[in-house]
C-alpha cells in the first residue's frame, strides 16, 4: 500500500507489523476501528487517532474534516522526498561568465524536530560554465527541496549541490533568512528572532569579491518595485 509519498505504508494484516514495536502495532492496528470513516487512508486514520488523543471531539463541525486537511499538509510538505534537479531545471548554452543572481524567494519548509513550518527568503547566485538556466526554474528548485521535514542548515546546502551537480557552473551561492514557528511559538518563544544560513560551492569559495557582489545585488533586488 503506497502512503502517497512513493514508500509503501505497512499492509493492514497483524502479520505485517512484526518490525513494529507493540506500542506502534496497537496503534496501527487500532486505525481501522478508530478512522470509522470509509474510505479514510491510513494517514488520516492516526490524525483522527492523534485529535482523539486529546481530547478533541472529531465529530464536532470544526474537527471532521480535520484529518483529511492534515494529511494533504503534511503530504505537500514531504513531496519534496520525490524531487529530482533533472525534472526541474532546464538549461540553455551561453557564454556568460557573469554573476547572475535570483533574489527574494519565498519558501516554506517543515521543521524535521518538531514538524512547525518554518520560511522565509532565500537567495541564489551563480557563475555560469558554458549553460544558464531558466530563470523560473531556481525558485522551483528552491520550492521542490523545501517541501520536506529538513533543516535550514541542510536545506541550503542541498539546493546548492544539486544545482552543481546538473549545471556544472563555475560555483553557486544560497543563502537563507528565516523564522521557525518552533522557536517563536513554543520553547523560548522569540517570535522576533531570524537564522541566516549560507551555502558556498566553486569559485565563490575562493572569490571572496563575488560574494561582496551577491550580497550588493541582493540589496538592490530588495528596492526592485513593478
Amino acid at each position: 500500500m503506497n502512503n502517497g509519498n512513493g514508500h509503501q505504508a505497512p499492509k493492514g494484516d497483524a502479520g505485517d507489523y512484526a518490525s513494529l514495536g507493540p506500542e506502534m502495532k496497537d496503534i496501527i492496528l487500532a486505525l481501522p476501528f478508530v478512522a470509522k470513516a470509509p474510505g479514510m487512508d491510513r494517514l488520516e486514520g492516526i490524525i483522527r487517532l492523534l485529535l482523539l488523543e486529546l481530547g478533541l471531539d472529531t465529530n464536532n463541525q470544526h474537527f471532521r474534516h480535520t484529518p483529511a486537511r492534515v494529511a494533504r499538509y503534511y503530504r505537500e510538505f514531504t513531496r519534496g522526498y520525490q524531487a529530482r534537479a533533472a525534472d526541474i531545471l532546464k538549461t540553455f548554452r551561453s557564454k556568460s561568465t557573469d554573476l547572475i543572481v535570483v533574489s527574494s524567494i519565498d519558501f516554506f519548509s517543515l521543521c524535521p524536530h518538531h514538524l512547525l513550518v518554518y520560511g522565509g527568503k532565500i537567495h541564489f547566485a551563480y557563475v555560469p560554465n558554458g549553460q544558464i538556466v531558466g530563470v523560473s526554474k531556481i525558485p522551483r528548485l528552491v520550492h521542490a527541496l523545501a517541501a520536506r521535514p529538513v533543516v535550514q542548515e541542510d536545506l541550503v546546502a542541498d539546493i546548492a549541490d544539486a544545482f552543481m551537480s546538473f549545471v556544472k557552473p563555475l560555483g553557486c551561492a544560497v543563502k537563507a533568512t528565516g523564522k521557525h514557528d518552533c522557536v517563536a511559538v513554543r520553547g523560548v518563544k522569540c517570535p522576533s528572532m531570524a537564522m541566516t544560513t549560507l551555502a558556498l560551492r566553486g569559485i565563490f569559495q575562493e572569490k571572496e569579491s563575488l560574494c561582496r557582489e551577491f550580497d550588493q545585488a541582493i540589496a538592490e533586488g530588495a528596492k526592485c518595485v513593478r
